[in-house]
């Protein structure tokens, strides 16, 4: 086993020839980290004149002119095959220590369990243990299952198999969903796909989800070309005014109805305390059509061309498209922007040579009652989606002393 220096041409044509995906392992995300302040380097792990693993590698000083090293999302090799594992490590450890670094860390593509949207595992890693044992004995620390966001990439995801057709997947879809889809193109919401790249136009929706700047979606672009996309969601206003008015007209006729009902003391066949209730539901609805009537008509007063309410980024890598970032106006949240965007990508890519729609993170607790996040795991789990689990982080201190060092003096400040 020796590791060699690889070309970014020569690390993607690796990539390319196996059954791996992720954006983070791509010449693309590299150069992307070289323009923020990391440098990018591609390693190549040869055993008998051939290729059997590589990984980008990211780095930036720390301590008197020791650096931090980052995999992100490991080293691409066979985690199964434990020999080519502890040669490979040995072999990078060596590479580092030579090179100068400080530390590694590393988060593994390796999945250990697969789960439906209720959290019951539905496939799992069997080997897992033996995986981190061997991780383990080659110096690294495991840094825990986290099941939020402390890591730097998310430990859960969310992914969606788009072998389906378009009917059977709406179908799987949760009722909440579809319902959701069908009142937010009844309001008059579309989704268009940006081919001008106009990140300006929608950044005020997206800014607060990743707290990176326009810049960095700018280089994106740059470096990653067509192959990232913007979707964004827009309002006609005029649909929105006269659909609004139609639905509150429809539950005033169906609260009169109710109303009537009750003052009459009921009538033959009609379970009382079952009318009250839907009088209860529909006087919430009624008030809900109303406001939003207003909202309508102001809107279209103000915005006769409509408005963009949600923006979606997303990027395509081999088989997969990933969800990049989405945020929406959510003065207008009850419009469900980001649920039909997502759905409209879905479509698109339905039965194609795009086989998966990775949602990207959720959190790792599937109960309501324990999940602070349970908003965006039904969001995201509501489209039928696999939950993957990852190993999650591992560090590695490639030298003892002057980590014992660099600590010590971290500590003080």
């Amino acid at each position: 086993m020796r590791i060699v220096k690889l070309s970014p041409d020569a690390f993607d044509k690796f990539i390319a020839s196996i059954n791996y995906c992720s954006y983070f392992q791509t010449s693309a995300y590299g150069a992307l980290l070289s323009r923020f302040g990391l440098k990018d380097e591609y390693l190549g792990f040869e055993e008998n004149n051939q290729l059997v693993g590589a990984t980008l590698l990211l780095h930036k000083p720390i301590f008197m002119g020791f650096k931090y090293a980052y995999l992100p999302r490991g080293i691409i090799l066979d985690y199964n095959n434990y020999p080519l594992v502890k040669s490979a490590i040995k072999e990078l450890k060596s590479f580092l220590n030579k090179e100068h670094f400080l530390t590694l860390k590393m988060d593994p593509l390796i999945i250990c369990s697969k789960r439906d949207r209720k959290g019951n595992i539905i496939a799992q890693n069997n080997r897992i243990n033996q995986t981190m044992q061997c991780l383990k004995s080659c110096g690294f620390t495991h840094c825990g299952f986290n099941a939020y966001f402390e890591s730097v990439k998310p430990r859960f995801e969310a992914e969606l198999n788009l072998h389906e057709n378009t009917i059977t997947l709406f179908k799987n879809l949760s009722k909440q969903t579809r319902n959701k889809l069908r009142k937010a193109t009844k309001y008059g919401l579309s989704v268009y796909k940006d081919n001008k790249y106009n990140f300006q136009q929608i950044y005020h929706l997206i800014k607060d989800k990743d707290k990176v700047s326009l810049k960095y979606y700018e280089q994106m672009h740059n470096v990653f070309g067509q192959n990232l996309e913007i979707y964004y969601a827009h309002l006609d206003t005029k649909t929105y005014v006269e659909n609004s008015k139609y639905l509150y007209e429809k539950e005033l006729e169906m609260n009169d109805y109710l109303t009537n009902i009750i003052q009459s003391n009921g009538y033959k066949g009609k379970n009382m305390s079952s009318v009250l209730n839907k009088k209860m539901d529909s006087d919430k609805l009624l008030s809900a059509y109303k406001k939003y009537m207003v909202e309508a008509t102001e809107l279209l007063k103000n915005h006769p061309e409509g408005l963009i309410v949600g923006a979606t980024i997303t990027l395509k890598v081999k088989n997969k498209i990933f969800l990049i970032v989405e945020g929406y106006d959510r003065r207008y949240k009850n419009l469900a922007a980001n649920y039909l965007t997502k759905w409209k990508i879905i479509e698109k890519y339905a039965n194609s040579n795009i086989e998966v729609f990775n949602m990207g993170a959720i959190a790792g607790k599937f109960k309501k009652e324990e999940n602070r996040f349970k908003g965006l795991n039904e969001m995201k789990l509501s489209y039928n989606t696999v939950a993957n689990e990852y190993i999650g982080e591992f560090n590695l201190i490639i030298n003892n002393p002057m980590y014992s060092l660099y600590k010590g003096v971290t500590t003080k400040k």
